[in-house]
């Protein structure tokens, strides 16, 4: 919680946890500064979203972040810092989803200023699961199976002709792969690499297998993504003001769930 507390999170947080560990959480967040509603749900990271998800209407803006997430970043206006006006950021974020048919948006995985940009990258890039947002829309499908469920969520989606966008000036620190247990220790390598065979099988125009550097099966964009260049100013995101889409760019008109345009409106969604 101390990333959201230093990116100047003010809202309700709800936190969903296994039932089996609402024990530990409680404790955990005793005396924690922002204010939480802690749900217990079904095991697994996939029956978490869907809890979440299902405490919501449909048209929700909603973010996902996971708790071993510990700064969310920024590289704007060649300056590399922590956010520290997390609602404006999204707010920004949600803005430009809305202008688009697409109904996910993420983050650039590794806060590294030398490969973050200021653009976005829209399709044809990985949008990593400890960090995203949503608009709660039917359409958008939860995967069957937590092992590689960011790649199986944003393929479908890509499929679906929703791609989805990436922020590459927005990335964040994790201690995901250092932290043993939880999750972590019920994924196991026969299963990684039977989902990404599934994957490519499934969607041989959009990715292929590829093996890491320690042996873990992965996947690679066949294609590149569509890059749109921001016009944003850190100091303005900073301060907490709202910041214009590019105009010039002629995006459709925001959606509804069935597709349709809908007249602009403010932005609510939980975190």
């Amino acid at each position: 919680m101390r990333a959201l507390t230093v990116a100047g999170f003010k809202e309700e947080l709800y936190v969903i946890v296994p039932h089996n560990e609402m024990a530990d959480y409680v404790r955990e967040l005793a005396g924690c500064p922002v204010v939480h509603m802690l749900q217990g749900a079904t095991r697994g990271l996939v029956n978490q979203r869907k809890h979440a998800r299902g405490l919501f209407p449909p048209g929700q803006e909603m973010v996902f972040i996971d708790d071993d997430v510990s700064a969310i970043k920024m590289k704007m206006a060649g300056k590399f810092a922590l956010v520290k006006n997390i609602h404006a950021v999204i707010d920004y974020c949600f803005e430009w989803l809305s202008s688009t048919s697409s109904l996910l948006w993420g983050v650039y995985p590794v806060a590294n200023a030398m490969f973050m940009k200021e653009r976005i990258s829209v399709g044809n890039c990985y949008v990593v699961g400890a960090f995203y947002g949503i608009i709660n829309d039917p359409r958008l499908e939860e995967p069957s199976v937590d092992e590689c469920e960011d790649y199986v969520r944003q393929l479908s989606e890509q499929a679906a002709g929703r791609p989805p966008l990436r922020f590459e000036c927005l990335a964040i620190d994790t201690r995901y792969f250092k932290n043993a247990g939880g999750m972590q220790s019920d994924r196991k390598p026969e299963v990684r690499k039977s989902v990404v065979a599934t994957l490519v099988d499934t969607y041989p125009t959009i990715v292929k297998a590829k093996t890491r550097k320690d042996g873990t099966p992965d996947l690679a964009f066949l294609g590149k993504p569509v890059h749109k260049l921001l016009l944003m100013a850190a100091p303005v995101v900073s301060a907490g003001q709202s910041t214009p889409v590019a105009a010039a760019l002629q995006e459709p008109a925001p959606h509804d769930l069935s597709g349709s345009p809908l007249p602009e409106t403010g932005h609510t969604h939980p975190v």
